[in-house]
């Protein structure tokens, strides 16, 4: 199985090239305002965008929470692509991708993670997972929260933490993960999960998932 994997939901933008069960990841920092170099992105997976589409059995992508922008032109470029190559396009969450990536660092069989992107200085998109022999599990519907809210979760305990829109405080806890980033990777591993379980992933429904109401509808 050969999958096409890319995160270009935040401050950075990360691809990466599923093969059986081989990763090839790449993934540079930015502004979250600039703009992906699609070129030079497959270009650091050794991706030849010209002819090697075809040899794919899918393509997905980081459908958010997330940059605004960043998300409709991620998916709008691959829904193009998928349609024209007739290729599945698989939508992943980005607060499961960083789940999934976390339980990788937790030793034990069932816990629950609890993880969160920045959304803003004042808020936090927030999701709780399990971790189970099966997986990752949703426990609850991924949300928006104020600080506020953030701060009182991060005390919870015996549950490990994941994401970077916690408070500093939470550094010092032993259960906070403050190496797991998420990204294409995890992307890539989560979509092959879901394509060994369905093939039904129509491009027309592969949409983003913003959560925060973008600006210019605020207005």
């Amino acid at each position: 199985m050969k999958i096409l994997s890319f995160d270009v939901s935040g401050d950075y933008s990360s691809i990466a090239l599923l093969n059986s069960d081989e990763v090839n990841s790449f993934t540079q920092t930015h502004e979250r305002k600039n703009r992906p170099n699609w070129d030079e992105l497959f270009s650091k997976v050794g991706f030849d965008s010209k002819k090697d589409f075809n040899g794919l059995n899918a393509i997905a992508f980081a459908r958010g929470p997330g940059s605004y922008t960043a998300l409709r032109i991620t998916a709008s470029f691959l829904k193009a692509i998928a349609v024209v190559k007739k290729l599945p396009l698989i939508p992943i969450s980005n607060l499961k991708a960083i789940a999934h990536e976390a339980s990788n660092w937790i030793n034990e069989s069932e816990v629950i993670i609890f993880v969160t992107i920045k959304a803003d200085q004042n808020e936090c998109y927030f999701g709780s997972f399990k971790k189970t022999s099966k997986g990752i599990e949703i426990k609850e519907e991924e949300s928006i929260m104020s600080m506020e809210d953030i701060y009182k979760i991060a005390k919870k305990k015996n549950v490990y933490f994941a994401g970077n829109g916690w408070p500093e405080s939470i550094n010092s806890n032993p259960k906070y993960l403050s190496n797991v980033l998420g990204g294409a990777e995890a992307i890539a591993i989560l979509a092959k999960h879901e394509l060994e379980v369905s093939e039904e992933f129509d491009p027309a429904n592969a949409n983003p998932v913003y959560l925060k109401t973008p600006e210019y509808q605020k207005k």
